[in-house]
């Protein structure tokens, strides 16, 4: 066999090897504009505020629910990590983080990331006194996740409250 015609063989099968996953997946009959329901969404972020096993097993079968949001009442909404970290649940957020799941300065104030949110609410004041999910503030969230020089310094700062009841009506 010459040069030309083991490359020609081998571009034709290696196009086709590149073509051929991409053909199969495509035909799947899943639509990809269906919707989680709304109690599957809300029973895995409700089990993130508990159970680690329970959470592991809706993920594993369900795994693009991991950044999913519940909404618990008119403008409160929640992911799992959330849930998990105003919990003070640091194995399901290990978890979710491990797995992917995004994060926002409720869960850095509870995980820990002290510089980098002191950084963010020195650059933007209004955040100090933002609320999380159910209400929850920054300072509840560095409590329970035993963060005391970022509680000191967000209480210096004028926070005094752990919870913003009412918010959510």
């Amino acid at each position: 066999m010459n040069r030309k015609t083991f490359l020609r063989q081998h571009l034709i099968l290696g196009g086709i090897a590149v073509a051929t996953p991409t053909l199969l997946l495509g035909n799947q009959s899943a639509p990809q504009n269906d919707l989680f329901d709304y109690d599957l969404i809300q029973e895995f972020v409700f089990a993130a505020h508990k159970s680690l096993e329970k959470t592991q097993s809706l993920l594993e079968k369900y795994p693009l629910l991991l950044n999913c949001t519940s909404q618990f009442k008119k403008g409160d909404f929640e992911t799992a990590v959330g849930g998990a970290s105003h919990m003070g649940r640091r194995d399901i957020v290990d978890h979710l983080v491990g797995k992917g799941a995004r994060l926002d300065i409720f869960n850095y104030a509870f995980l820990g990331y002290d510089d980098f949110v002191k950084r963010i609410v020195t650059d933007y004041p209004h955040l100090l006194n933002s609320c999380g999910p159910h209400g929850f503030t920054l300072l509840h969230h560095a409590e329970v996740g035993q963060r005391k020089d970022l509680a000191t310094w967000l209480k210096s700062e004028g926070l005094t409250e752990k919870i913003f009841k009412g918010v959510f009506g």
